[in-house]
Parts: C-alpha cells; sequence; structure tokens
C-alpha cells in the first residue's frame, strides 16, 4: 500500500504535468481547436473547398497522424478525401470533393468526427490560369467518454478509491453541429511538370474561412464555448530547374483563428527518378522528395515522399521545439500519407501544353 506521501508526491506529479502542458498549449502559435495535419500539401479539402477538382480529375488521399506517443495517451487523426472534375471538356467546369476525419485523445478518448461536402466552380482566365470559388458543408461530432478516469475528490489521503463520488458536475457526453465553410483559389501552370527540359512552373495561392457562424463548441448545451472563425491563407509552388531532373517545391500555410496563430512555411527538392517510356509505357515515371517546414514555435517537420506514376507515400515526423518538449523530449508525432492521383501528375513528355488542358 502506497503511503500518504506517496500518493502526494503522484498527486504533485501528474499535477505539475498538467499545468505544463496547459502552459504549452496556451503558448503554442497553433491553433488549439481544429485538427490539423503536417503533410498539408496532402489534404487540401481541409485548406480550401475550391480545391475540390482545381487540379486533378480524380484524387483520393488518407492520411494518419499519432502525436505525442511518449507523454501519455497518443493523439490519434485519420482522414480520408476524394474530389473529381465534372464537365472536365468544357472551358469552365466544377468540381465536387468530400473528406472526413476521425480524431482521439487523451485517457477521456475525446472524439472528433466529421464530414465535409464541397463544391466548386472553376472558371479559365487564360491559357494557363484558373480561378476557382469553392463551398463546404458538414456535419461534426464531438463526444468524450468520463469512466475510467481519476478525479482528486477520490483520493482519500490514504488512497484512491474509484467507488467515492467525483464531485464533478455531470453533463452531456457528446455535441453535434453543422459546419460550413468558404475560399477561393487561383492556380497557374505553363506546361507538364517533367518533360525533358523540366522548365515548368506551377503556383497555387488561396484563401479560405471556416467556421463562420462561430457554432457552439461545449458539452453543456450552451454558447459558454464556441467555434471560432477559422481563416486560411495557403500557397505552393513547383519551380523546375532547367536540363536537371530537380524540382523546388517552396509552400506555406497560415492559420488565424480566435486568438490563435499557425505560420508554417516550407521548401522540399524533388528529384525526379526516371520519366515514363513515350511510346510502350513499360517504364513508369517517378520521383523522390525530402525535405522540411517550421511551424513556427512548435515544431521542425522532416518530410520525406516517393512517387510512382499514380500513386505517392508520404512520411513526416514532428520535433517539438516548444516549451512541450521538456516533457514530450522533443518527440512530436509519426504521420504518413497515400494518394491515387488520375492522370499522372508526371503527364508526359514535351507536351507544351498546361496540364489543366
Amino acid at each position: 500500500m502506497k503511503t500518504i506521501n506517496q500518493i502526494s508526491n503522484i498527486v504533485l506529479r501528474k499535477a505539475a504535468f498538467l499545468a505544463l502542458l496547459f502552459s504549452a498549449l496556451l503558448n503554442f502559435s497553433v491553433s488549439a481547436q481544429d485538427i490539423h495535419f503536417s503533410q498539408f500539401d496532402e489534404t487540401r479539402l481541409q485548406l480550401n473547398p475550391a480545391a475540390a477538382g482545381l487540379q486533378d480529375n480524380l484524387r483520393i488521399t488518407t492520411n494518419y497522424k499519432n502525436q505525442w506517443q511518449s507523454i501519455g495517451s497518443p493523439y490519434k487523426t485519420f482522414a480520408l478525401s476524394a474530389e473529381t472534375r465534372l464537365l472536365k471538356d468544357k472551358k469552365h467546369h466544377l468540381g465536387i470533393g468530400i473528406d472526413a476525419f476521425s480524431d482521439k485523445a487523451g485517457d477521456a478518448n475525446l472524439k472528433s468526427n466529421q464530414i465535409n461536402l464541397s463544391f466548386s466552380g472553376i472558371i479559365k482566365v487564360s491559357e494557363y490560369s484558373f480561378i476557382s470559388a469553392g463551398l463546404m458543408g458538414g456535419f461534426a461530432q464531438r463526444s468524450i467518454t468520463l469512466d475510467g478516469l481519476a478525479w482528486g475528490n477520490q483520493y482519500s489521503g490514504v488512497r484512491y478509491d474509484p467507488t467515492l463520488p467525483t464531485g464533478e458536475v455531470t453533463s452531456p457526453q457528446s455535441f453535434n453541429f453543422i459546419d460550413l465553410g468558404a475560399g477561393v483559389e487561383y492556380s497557374f501552370g505553363t506546361s507538364e511538370m517533367y518533360i525533358s527540359a523540366n522548365n515548368s512552373r506551377r503556383l497555387n495561392i488561396g484563401v479560405s474561412i471556416f467556421h463562420p457562424q462561430n457554432p457552439s463548441y461545449t458539452f453543456y448545451g450552451d454558447n459558454s464555448q464556441i467555434l471560432h472563425a477559422k481563416y486560411v491563407f495557403h500557397g505552393d509552388a513547383s519551380i523546375g530547374i532547367k536540363n536537371m531532373n530537380l524540382v523546388l517545391k517552396p509552400s506555406y500555410i497560415v492559420f488565424i483563428q480566435g486568438a490563435n496563430k499557425e505560420v508554417t512555411p516550407g521548401l522540399t527538392f524533388q528529384y525526379v527518378i526516371q520519366e515514363s517510356s513515350v511510346y510502350t509505357g513499360n517504364k513508369k515515371p517517378c520521383a523522390f522528395s525530402v525535405g522540411g517546414f517550421y511551424r513556427m514555435k512548435d515544431a521542425f517537420i522532416a518530410v520525406a515522399k516517393f512517387e510512382y506514376s499514380n500513386y505517392a507515400i508520404g512520411l513526416s515526423y514532428d520535433v517539438n521545439v516548444s516549451q512541450l518538449k521538456i516533457v514530450s523530449k522533443t518527440r512530436g508525432g509519426f504521420e504518413i500519407s497515400l494518394r491515387f492521383i488520375s492522370p499522372s501528375v508526371f503527364g508526359k513528355k514535351s507536351t507544351g501544353k498546361s496540364k489543366f488542358i
């Protein structure tokens, strides 16, 4: 049986950990309300509903993230999205996308489940430029499991007794809400990315808003807490180095949500291992990318990706640099993404035409 001093030490250690974690979260530059993936280039519909059908005839992506494994029950997030282009033979066309995610956090099994449907209208403004505007509507559910949690009132002074009353106010353990979003995006591309000269240029810039109606975000059934509107600014580019197999890919995201802000710039280097064979198609194109991002005041993110024909697999790892590194030992989160695109992102040799045509 543990002594009173031993129990006190355990309680103090847990209290200190929770205080440190809370302090770290308050000082993060990241939003504490919405989920987000480190490989944000593989979660386009979570950045902007205007991205639906903008760049690909068909795109299917899945992501999984395991975060903060070293400090207790990890945060596990799974996402799946699909988008396609409608009326693709027209000068102007439409896009539709669906994305869903499930997030589970901590000992209380705090769960967030959401499914969204996005529609976009895409206008061709020049030979190589498109502007897209999109709307998103979604349904979300959050739940929590209080069974199995330990409370301070259940320590009798000698030992922990789970049969003692918790002293906590009972509240509903789940709630639902309707979510909304909207955005615009501009896309420019001079030619297929992987022609032999490799001198193509691509650019995407977008801005979007999510939760503009500030839905109620509490288990108490009132408006004591709301989900603040989130503003997203994002951009990426692909710059082929002429007569080389190297492509530079700078990118950035900015999230502003209530008092929280996240700024993440980054750069990856893509090496085209081989192009597809021109006539037989037996040789499949493939490329390897490596690089990183810096989520300011929070984490460095190392990224690696392998692309083969229509498929891609991406791996990333977050290394904490915030106050949380004291308890996380700088270990943040592992993430994996899988993607299918049709047609292949590699395109054809020396087409001289935009990939959007």
